[in-house]
């Protein structure tokens, strides 16, 4: 199993986003969309206006925007994207919601653009193991999936499955939680609960709770569109 630094890197190299139109769906704070501005993209993040509110408070150097949506009803016009990519967010679109999600991502693409999907892969041992403690995804994750291999054959053609992981530290997940978990009487109870894993690994390991690194497992998958 290959190891990436972050989700960025999985695009680094494998596309070209100069002058590309690209849709970053579930752009959390931003740093994907500044990410491909700074490389030349027409970059546009997609998500919830309080997520943007935090993009937009750190703007980058490139010509990034931002518009409020979902993946359910994307606000760009037929067949205009390069690439629309999903990083770990199409698992947050609700199970009603998820056909018409994979309607939108056909509609807005070009013919022979991509859609780029990156979700989380649950594994015992693996970060799953605290990121649970905030959210139990797994039906989540498993719906999602479900509607990527539905795009395969309907105007799509799947280039690319590969597993990989991502290494994370107890500081990134406190990080993670401080940025998902709003309320502050939640996060103790939780953070409680995952420093108390952390320790049982680590020592497991051998290793400072500090210096234990979980795999972080994700799949991702890459569609292209096929020409008309």
């Amino acid at each position: 199993m290959r190891k990436y630094l972050d989700s960025r890197q999985v695009l680094e190299g494998r596309f070209g986003f100069s002058g590309r139109t690209v849709i970053d769906v579930g752009c959390g704070n931003g740093d994907t969309v500044r990410w491909l501005a700074a490389r030349g993209a027409r970059a546009t993040g997609l998500d919830s206006r309080d997520m943007l509110a935090r993009a937009m408070a750190h703007p980058g150097a490139g010509a990034e925007t931002y518009v409020a949506g979902g993946a359910q009803q994307l606000p760009f016009p037929d067949a205009g994207a390069d690439f629309i990519l999903y990083l770990a967010s199409l698992h947050h679109v609700p199970a009603d919601l998820l056909p018409a999600a994979a309607g939108e991502c056909r509609r807005a693409l070009k013919a022979g653009g991509r859609a780029v999907f990156v979700e989380p892969v649950y594994r015992a041992g693996a970060y799953s193991e605290l990121t649970r403690l905030v959210d139990d995804e797994s039906g989540m994750l498993e719906r999602a999936q479900a509607a990527i291999a539905s795009l395969a054959g309907r105007q799509m053609e799947q280039e690319l499955e590969e597993t990989f992981y991502l290494e994370r530290s107890f500081a990134d997940y406190e990080q993670l939680v401080d940025f998902f978990v709003a309320a502050t009487e939640r996060r103790a109870p939780i953070l409680a609960a995952a420093r108390r894993i952390t320790e049982r690994y680590s020592a497991a390991a051998g290793l400072d709770p500090a210096d234990f690194r979980y795999r972080s497992i994700c799949r991702l998958n890459i569609l292209r569109k096929a020409a008309s």
